[in-house]
C-alpha cells in the first residue's frame, strides 16, 4: 500500500537523504519558513528534541542539500531545483499520507546498515 500512495519521487528522497522523522519535520519546518534563519535551540525547541539532536539534524541535512549554513543559523536552500520540487511533493504526501510516509521511513535499515551492505557490494564486485 505504501507504494500506491507514495509517489517515487518521494520514495527515492527518503530512500537517499531522509533517515529519520526528526529530519523529515525539520526539512519541513525550514521549508515552510524558508526566509527565516534558525538557530540549532530554535529548531530543536520547535522540533522537540535536545540541542544535541537538533545540531546533529540540521549539520546533516545542510550535508545532503537541503540547508545552507550562514554563520551558526541554517536556512532552508534547496541545492538543485529537482531536490526543491521532490521536498514540494514530499510536503504534499506527508500531508495527506502522515501514516504511510512514517513507516517508510521506519522501514528504512539504518544508515550503519546501508553502509554495510554497500561495503560488503564493493567487496563483492572485485
Amino acid at each position: 500500500m505504501t507504494g500506491d500512495v507514495i509517489p517515487e519521487v518521494v520514495r527515492q528522497l527518503i530512500t537517499d537523504r531522509i533517515d529519520s522523522i526528526p529530519e523529515l519535520e525539520a526539512i519541513l519546518l525550514l521549508r515552510q519558513y524558508r526566509t527565516r534563519l534558525w538557530s540549532v535551540e530554535d529548531a530543536g525547541k520547535r522540533l522537540y528534541v535536545s540541542p544535541t539532536v537538533a545540531a546533529h539534524v540540521v549539520g546533516i541535512l545542510t550535508e545532503r542539500g537541503f540547508f545552507a549554513r550562514i554563520d551558526e543559523h541554517y536556512q532552508y536552500a534547496p541545492n538543485s531545483p529537482e531536490l526543491e520540487a521532490a521536498v514540494d511533493l514530499l510536503a504534499v504526501t506527508y500531508s495527506e499520507h502522515l501514516i504511510a510516509v512514517t513507516n517508510f521511513i521506519h522501514a528504512k535499515p539504518s544508515a550503519s546498515v546501508r553502509l554495510f551492505a554497500q561495503a560488503f557490494r564493493l567487496r563483492k564486485d572485485k
